[in-house]
């Protein structure tokens, strides 16, 4: 891949350099005594990779030193002759984009807006629908039902499996295991485990798993061991409020402080030390289920939660709190509490039943919108949109946005690419989206 990328962008400056070689025996270096000018680019809308020409003068022929901007997402700028260059346009830089040069002290931006349009697509990685059986190995041969997910740096995929209740129980399909997609494998890490959310450290690669054997359980997979299960046990202080019952489900660990938070269903925010498992409890809701935590990168220490339909005041709602504040921070964000779907100002979004959430690196939050079976998005300006599937619909189909079908999705991970893998409980299918 290396090697082409090289023969591409050698290609695109032997393309620039066309008709200009009177330019480059004079060298156009970026002289810092004249100012960077801009004035065309063409074309004026595309995709991701998209090959746009920006032209101008004094942009110099070093694209190592050229920083070219759409909105605030960097493009890769693959040549120039210091009148003309070539760049990729960046994945999801929004709908409609300023492009910006920047070269030494100077930065400049175009008159005109660049018209991006993204592509979403999904397809089917494993299972195949069977609700009654599994079988780990070959992933075309896989059969599973998964519930929760998360994907770590070296884009392994954890799962934990259980039947939909929704359709009369779990089947005793309870097992945690990790799909290898680079060498086609279902791998089987535990079997018979009543497990729930699992959650990656990024720094260490640790996975934990929230479980309901005693109010302090949990489960540990570290890399180093191969993954192997490791159960721990909280350690609560002497007094204060605990919860009675071990009714814990999600979790997420926040790069911020490090610390492992969950959440029970009895309302208790807890944060646990990953080295010392000693745990504290932060604040208390009102009872009910969640399925989502989540931390984005562009707000430290907020804590986004997603709240299933019994959830009272909160019900089929995304809330948020400040860690380090949460006396004073907890707030409801979404709309209504009786639970549909309207996409919007997330302050009158809707969601049904809304379980796993997670944010990517650019401060995405996806939703598995559960009971409305599709995949959400609420956008770092607090915009909800639906991403694929048809409110409501719930079936089984791969393909882009016009045809793509969800059934009962609850769980989501997000890899280091931005591909965003789904746990399509209701079709036993773990599904990939593509969104560039």
């Amino acid at each position: 891949m290396k090697g082409m990328l090289v023969t591409f962008s050698a290609c695109v400056f032997l393309l620039l350099s066309c008709g200009e070689n009177d330019d480059i025996k004079k060298g156009t270096e970026y002289d810092p005594g004249k100012p960077v000018e801009v004035s065309t680019f063409y074309p004026d809308s595309g995709r991701y990779l998209e090959q746009v020409m920006l032209e101008g003068s004094n942009f110099g022929n070093d694209p190592e030193q050229i920083r070219v901007w759409f909105n605030n997402k960097k493009a890769a700028v693959i040549g120039s002759t210091g009148t003309r260059m070539y760049a990729l346009a960046p994945r999801l830089p929004g709908d409609t984009c300023v492009i910006s040069v920047a070269i030494g002290n100077d930065s400049v931006a175009y008159d005109k807006t660049f018209r991006y349009f993204s592509s979403v697509t999904v397809n089917t990685i494993a299972g195949n629908g069977n609700q009654d059986d599994y079988q780990d190995g070959d992933l075309t041969q896989s059969i599973l039902q998964p519930r929760y997910i998360c994907v770590d740096n070296e884009d392994n995929i954890f799962i934990c499996t259980r039947g939909p209740y929704e359709f009369g129980g779990t089947n005793g399909q309870m097992h945690i295991v990790r799909i290898d997609e680079e060498n086609n494998e279902l791998i089987t890490i535990a079997r018979d485990v009543t497990a729930n959310i699992p959650a990656v450290d990024l720094e260490t690669g640790v996975i934990s798993i929230m479980t309901e054997t005693t109010v302090g359980s949990f489960l540990t997979l570290d890399p180093k061991e191969l993954w192997a299960p490791r159960f721990r046990e909280m350690k609560w202080p002497p007094d204060g409020d605990r919860p009675g019952e071990g009714y814990k489900h999600c979790v997420v660990v926040n790069p911020s402080d490090g610390f492992i938070y969950t959440r029970y269903y009895h309302g208790h925010i807890v944060k646990i030390n990953p080295r010392t498992y000693e745990v504290e409890t932060i604040f208390k809701t009102q009872q009910g289920d969640s399925y989502g935590l989540t931390f984005t990168p562009l707000e430290p220490n907020i804590l986004y939660i997603s709240f299933r339909d019994n959830a009272g005041v909160n019900a089929n709602s995304i809330c948020s709190i400040d860690v380090t504040d949460p006396e004073n921070t907890f707030q409801k964000l979404s709309g209504s509490t009786s639970g549909g779907h309207r996409d919007g100002a997330l302050e009158v979004a809707q969601f049904r039943n809304p379980r796993q959430i997670y944010s990517d690196a650019d401060g995405n939050i996806y939703v598995a919108d559960c009971s409305n079976h599709c995949i959400r998005r609420i956008t770092p300006d607090k915009m909800v949109e639906t991403v694929l599937g048809m409110p409501g619909t719930p079936g089984w189909k791969d393909g882009g946005k016009e045809e793509a079908l969800f059934n009962l999705p609850m769980g989501l991970g997000i890899s280091k690419d931005g591909s965003i893998y789904v746990a399509d409980n209701g079709n036993a299918r773990v599904r990939k989206l593509s969104i560039n």
